[in-house]
Formats: C-alpha cells, sequence, structure tokens
C-alpha cells in the first residue's frame, strides 16, 4: 500500500511494473480549484479519508480532442505524479511537466508523455500539471467587465505557476526535493515556462527549465486581446452582445465559439492561427518575454531549449505541393519577410547546411520552420548570452524511416515519446515513432534530461553536451548525437532579424 500525506488530506498510489522497473503512480491530485470562471484559481479544498488515484477531469476544450476524458470546468486542475519505486536515501530531483496544445487543446494524461518509466529509469520524481484551454484561460475581459477581471487574460500562466508552487509546498511528502524543482513544457507548454522564466525571481519555485518548440515572442499587447475578446463575443453572441454573456455560456457555447473563430483565424492569417496566448497585462506578465530574458531575466536558471528539424513539416508536407508551387510559395514567404527574389539562394543555404541538394518542397518546410520555431529559439538562446546559469541547445533530427501518411519526417512533437521512453509499448507509441525507433537515442535523451534536472548539466558518461555560447554549439538528437557548431549557419543569413521580434498575426 502505497500512501502519501498532503497538506489537504491523504492520497493513494499505485505500484506499477514497467520495462523500466518499478513506479508508483499518483493520479488526479487536486492543485487548485477554480470557484468563479474568469477568476484565480484558489486553494483546494481538503478532503477526509484516502484520496484514490484516478486520472482527474480534463480541462474544456473540443470534445473531438478530448476523446473519452471528462471535462470539467472547476476540478481541471490537478497533478499526475510518477515516483521510482523503492526508497531513497536522499529526496529525488523533480521534473514538472507542463503540456502543449495551442493553447486550446491537450491535458496531462497523454499516454506518450506519462511519467512512469522516466522516474523508474532515472531516478527522478515526475510531475504532470494542468491548466486551463481557451478562452478559460486567455480571455482578457477587463475592459468589458471590470477590475475584478483584470486577471482573466493570464489565468493559464497563473494555474501553471499555481502548479510548481504546488509541488513545491507539497513533493516532500513524495519524497521529493523542492529545492530541485525543473519545470519541462513544449510548445504552449514551452510558452508557458518561457514566461515563467521571464517572471522569475530569486525565490521562484523552480531552478531550472527545459523549453521545447516553443517561443519567447508571441504574445499579446493589451489592445490586441481586447480584440480577440470582442471577436470572441460577436461570435458567441453577435453584434451588440453584453459582456457578461461570456459568464452565462456554457462551457461547450464557449469552445464551440471559439472552435469557429480558431478556423477563421487559421484560413486568414500566415502562422499558426493561435488567437489565446499569454497577454502583456502589466500585472503578471510585464514584457514580451524574450525581451525580459535578454535583459537578464531567469539568468540564475539553468535551460535547455531546442527545436525539431522538421517542426513545420504539418503545415508543408500535408499540403503535397509539387515542386514548382512549393518553390513560388517559397518566394512568397521570403518576400513577405523582405527577402524577395531569394527562393534559389535559400535553397543553396539549405544544401550547404545539410549537405545534399534538398528539393523545393523541403526548402519550403525549413523555411517555415525557421520562422516559426527555430528563428524565435535562436533568439531566446542567444538572449541568454550573458546568464550566469547554464545553457544549453538541442535539435532533434531523428526521422522514422517510413513514411507515414502525416508525413511528419523530424516533426513538432516527435521527441516527447523519446524524453519519456515510450516507443514500443502501446499502439499509440508505434503509431507515432514507427516499428524500428531507436531505442539507444531514447536512453541518451532521457538520461541526459534527468541529469540535468538532478545536477543542471545534461551530459551524461556516453554523451556530451557543451554549452551553449557565442559558438551557438548544439548537440544534434538522431543515431549519432553528436555537438555541432551552430547547424544553421548559412540558413542566418535569411532568418536573423535581431532588431524586430516576429509580427503577432
Amino acid at each position: 500500500m502505497f500512501e502519501y500525506v498532503t497538506s489537504a488530506g491523504r492520497v493513494r498510489g499505485e505500484g506499477l511494473d514497467t520495462p523500466d522497473g518499478a513506479a508508483v503512480a499518483v493520479l488526479g491530485v487536486p492543485t487548485a480549484r477554480v470557484a468563479e470562471r474568469f477568476l484565480p484559481a484558489e486553494r483546494v479544498d481538503g478532503w477526509r479519508g484516502v484520496r484514490p488515484s484516478a486520472q482527474g477531469p480534463i480541462a474544456w476544450q473540443d470534445a473531438g480532442r478530448a476523446g473519452a476524458a471528462p471535462m470539467s470546468e472547476t476540478d481541471c486542475l490537478t497533478a499526475n505524479v510518477w515516483l521510482p519505486g523503492g526508497r531513497s536515501d536522499s529526496p529525488r530531483p523533480v521534473l514538472v511537466w507542463v503540456h502543449g496544445g495551442a493553447h486550446l487543446y491537450g491535458s496531462n494524461a497523454h499516454p506518450l508523455c506519462d511519467g512512469a518509466r522516466l522516474a523508474a529509469a532515472h531516478g527522478v520524481i515526475v510531475v504532470s500539471i494542468a491548466y486551463r484551454l481557451g478562452a478559460l484561460g486567455s480571455l482578457r475581459l477587463d475592459h468589458l467587465l471590470g477590475p475584478d477581471y483584470a486577471d482573466a487574460g493570464n489565468l493559464a500562466l497563473r494555474d501553471t505557476l499555481a502548479g510548481v508552487q504546488w509541488v513545491q509546498d507539497e513533493i516532500a511528502a513524495f519524497g521529493g526535493d523542492p529545492t530541485r524543482i525543473t519545470v519541462m513544457g513544449q510548445s504552449a507548454g514551452g510558452v508557458a515556462v518561457a514566461a515563467l522564466l521571464a517572471e522569475s525571481s530569486l525565490d521562484s519555485p523552480f531552478r531550472r527549465v527545459i523549453i521545447e518548440s516553443a517561443t519567447a515572442e508571441r504574445v499579446h499587447t493589451l489592445d490586441e486581446a481586447a480584440e480577440v475578446t470582442d471577436e470572441l463575443l460577436l461570435e458567441l453572441a453577435g453584434p451588440h452582445a453584453d459582456g457578461r454573456r461570456l459568464l452565462s455560456a456554457t462551457p461547450t457555447e464557449l469552445v464551440a465559439a471559439q472552435e469557429r473563430m480558431v478556423d477563421r483565424w487559421r484560413a486568414t492569417r500566415r502562422g499558426p492561427g493561435i488567437p489565446f496566448r499569454p497577454v502583456v497585462d502589466g500585472r503578471f506578465l510585464h514584457d514580451v518575454p524574450l525581451r525580459s530574458i535578454a535583459a537578464g531575466a531567469g539568468s540564475h536558471i539553468d535551460a535547455i531549449v531546442g527545436t525539431n528539424r522538421n517542426e513545420a513539416s504539418g503545415y508543408v508536407d500535408l499540403l503535397r505541393l509539387p515542386p514548382t508551387q512549393a518553390l513560388a510559395t517559397l518566394e512568397r514567404e521570403l518576400e513577405a519577410d523582405g527577402r524577395p527574389g531569394s527562393a534559389a539562394a535559400y535553397v543553396e543555404a539549405c544544401a550547404e547546411d545539410d549537405g545534399g541538394s534538398p528539393d523545393a518542397v523541403a526548402a519550403l518546410e525549413s523555411y517555415v520552420s525557421d520562422r516559426l520555431y527555430r528563428r524565435p529559439v535562436s533568439r531566446l538562446l542567444d538572449a541568454r548570452s550573458a546568464a550566469s546559469a547554464n545553457t544549453f541547445g538541442y535539435l532533434f533530427s531523428w526521422s522514422r524511416a517510413d513514411t507515414p501518411s502525416w508525413a511528419r519526417r523530424s516533426g513538432h512533437s516527435l521527441e516527447l515519446p523519446f524524453v519519456f521512453r515510450h516507443l514500443d509499448d502501446s499502439d499509440t507509441a508505434r503509431e507515432e515513432v514507427g516499428d524500428d525507433a531507436p531505442f539507444e537515442l531514447s536512453e541518451r535523451m532521457s538520461g541526459g534530461w534527468a541529469a540535468f534536472v538532478a545536477t543542471g548539466d545534461p551530459a551524461t558518461p556516453d554523451a556530451a553536451w557543451p554549452p551553449y555560447g557565442h559558438e551557438r554549439s548544439t548537440l544534434v538528437l538522431d543515431e549519432q548525437s553528436r555537438s555541432t557548431r551552430d547547424p544553421f549557419a548559412a540558413r542566418r543569413r535569411f532568418t536573423d532579424a535581431p532588431a524586430a521580434l516576429e509580427p503577432q498575426h
């Protein structure tokens, strides 16, 4: 029997036998509660008896993406905790996972991010936390409903920080070390972690971060956030609707309205078309995170920051463009960024960086990856050039040998099953990485991530990992896993833009 005593009550764990050894899962532990829509979460109520281990409800989102998981507006803020089996003579380091999903989708229950195997293999505690999504987590309202709702625009960030603070307060009860907490996020989760880094202080509840495939730039001003709110209200209730309609609408109505809005954004805007994102509100978020980090915010916090080679394959490969059309599209992309007539030169830069001769489709995908991911990630790494703490960069470059119908290559989020060690233990894993994914790469990645969580240095006896610096040293993660100087040096002639941030729309 596994029981743990938190400040709110006792919880029960479930023993697990994984391919990497014994682990314990404690699922669905409440970290906070939502007492009222669009207001900050409150301290969780206590309970009597022993709370069983069971996945909690997830945040409201499009039902087609939620699957069979129940959704709740009030009880969605929970933590899943995975512990190594057996006893430890000293408190264990802790990894807190923040899921992605375009600020609209996802949960702390995705099977490829289950922390049991990572915990069992490397002796770390893994905690997956939750936050409110979409309009319920990132909707400016003070301009419509008054100052009582001044925090509504950044509830997702506040929920994330509350989850990390819960870990700091409670993890000792599970054998964890509250002074060795690393916060890791991917995509929208990485955006949240970058924001927490930008707003961190010496007494922040974490000392390390891992930011995967995310930007520290794509945020809203107050005026932009107000436009998003007004557009959602129009979608929900038509012209001249009172702002209080946002309070009375059911969650189903809100999600349906935001999905119609998201579809319109994706059809009419260049880029991912994500209307809900952090807001520079002067209360939680005080500036674009990149600017704060460049000015020294989070300098004392160790960081791993990286991206995948083919981040934009989901945007480009699935279009199935013929080469001539892909080349014309690449030319339009370059022209939109002020570099007309550069398509052929960009293709040559790709060949210089990667070897070989990329076709037009591969070059287009590379450029969109540059614009949406690699360029922001590079700027974030460069912004930490004067940081006193460690900074490490990576490029995940493994690509499955077969070509699935969705043609991802080294696509967005493909690194996650390697980090969490889920390559061959479910149909979901095999669908993601194929039948022959190299477990040696998973060993290197999960080992490096765990070493960083424990010590702040991801180097292991089997894999050196030099820090990122003026040479932009980057660990390329594929079957060979080698360190290299800037792997995109030639492309930078087309993508470096130090004086400006990415356009928001």
